[in-house]
């Protein structure tokens, strides 16, 4: 192990990359930097005039305080089975994982993935994320490219965003949901359409979440204005890639709920 420190420590100095991979006895390993985590002010305006799950905001760590953080989550995830890369080394600056493979997204986003294969991988990115919720915790950022994949599991990387501990688990676990599911709208390349009542009712079925529905409608109703107002032609037009994909999200699980 010292000689993995003296080869981190180093790499640490000479690299400027926020992550990175380094190489000790033919292992990859993965080196983070401890960076603070800033609060989305825009994010934290919208979210006092519109309180919806998505828009809660994180909260603001120190670089010392987000290290500490996210390297025990990690362990604390692994303790209860969750795949997670195990954290081999740390100090006060950075962090060193395991290898865990590549990120799932870049997969899914492959022009060529069949369909089988395609739902292959949204079968286990489901699993992983029904063991979080089912042990009552919550990722913070379940985005798809926020999972891995190495010999046939798939891995929970990025857990460093917070919340207000008012804010209940379950409403966490919720806003998890809406981040995962929403990031399938990003995938253009696909040949089929995204079965999105598929992975919700397996969602469901993987955590007994029998409420699930009901929330999604409760959620395309808050927003329903902004669903259609989005669609007016001037607005439209002045829109960001992310925020089009935010609503036609909602638009598509509004059709599913007819």
């Amino acid at each position: 192990m010292s000689n993995l420190e003296e080869i981190a420590k180093k790499e640490f100095l000479s690299n400027s990359a926020e992550i990175f991979p380094i190489e000790f006895e033919n292992q990859r390993y993965w080196l983070k930097r401890a960076r603070q985590t800033i609060p989305n002010k825009i994010q934290k305006f919208f979210y006092r005039l519109f309180p919806v799950e998505l828009l809660i905001p994180s909260l603001g760590k120190t670089a010392f305080e987000a290290l500490q953080y996210e390297t025990s989550k990690l362990e604390k995830f692994r303790s209860l089975g969750i795949n997670t890369p195990k954290v081999v080394y740390k100090c006060d600056n950075f962090f060193v994982l395991e290898d865990c493979g590549n990120s799932v997204n870049a997969y899914l986003r492959d022009k060529n993935i069949s369909k089988e294969k395609f739902y292959y991988f949204v079968e286990k990115l489901l699993i992983e994320l029904s063991k979080i919720h089912n042990q009552n915790e919550f990722h913070g950022g379940t985005q798809i490219r926020n999972f891995t994949y190495k010999d046939d599991e798939v891995y929970v990387i990025d857990l460093e965003e917070s919340f207000s501990s008012s804010t209940d688990i379950e409403t966490l676990k919720f806003r998890d949901f809406l981040l995962f599911i929403l990031s399938f709208v990003k995938i253009k390349e696909l040949s089929f359409e995204v079965d999105y009542l598929f992975i919700i009712n397996r969602y469901k079925e993987l955590t007994k979440s029998d409420d699930l529905t009901q929330k999604l409608k409760n959620f395309t109703k808050k927003i329903s204005f902004f669903i259609w107002l989005s669609n007016v032609s001037f607005v439209k037009k002045r829109l960001g890639s992310d925020v089009k994909n935010f609503f036609k999200l909602f638009e598509i699980l509004n059709s599913l709920e007819k």
